[in-house]
């Protein structure tokens, strides 16, 4: 294991899963709570056909080069729209060929998270909570 700046890490992940690899990495950052903690190691894989659904999350590569991992809230023609669970404002507008991997999640996990893109008007008191026990 070693530790690389993001934007050199996420370039590499990129390249490993475009040539059909799995990766495993540590989230940083507080922008997927409650689902994922910041040092928490996630699995991605690379895509199949029938895996851009909502609720499901997604390394992306926005138009300015920047790489988030988050979750599916729509599903366009050409486009993919995304949105941290543990954010409350500001979608990442992602091109489809800009999607490159997904993140493996159980059943039981896309099950909550499907309440909480429905719950996304409330889900600042929760995440005020989360955010002060979940420290980065």
């Amino acid at each position: 294991m070693r530790a690389l700046s993001n934007n050199s890490g996420f370039q590499l992940t990129r390249d490993l899963l475009l040539e059909g690899q799995e990766v495993s990495l540590r989230v940083q950052g507080q922008s997927m709570l409650p689902f994922f903690q910041s040092g928490q190691k996630v699995h991605l894989r690379p895509l199949r056909e029938g895996d851009l659904k909502r609720g499901h999350v997604v390394l992306g590569e926005t138009d300015n080069g920047h790489f988030v991992i988050h979750r599916i809230v729509r599903v366009e023609k050409d486009r993919i729209i995304l949105f941290g669970d543990g954010n409350t404002i500001g979608m990442e507008h992602i091109a489809r060929d800009h999607v490159y991997g997904i993140v493996d999640c159980g059943r039981v996990h896309l099950f909550f998270a499907r309440l909480w893109l429905w719950l996304k008007p409330l889900r600042k008191y929760p995440l005020w909570f989360l955010r002060r026990i979940c420290r980065k």
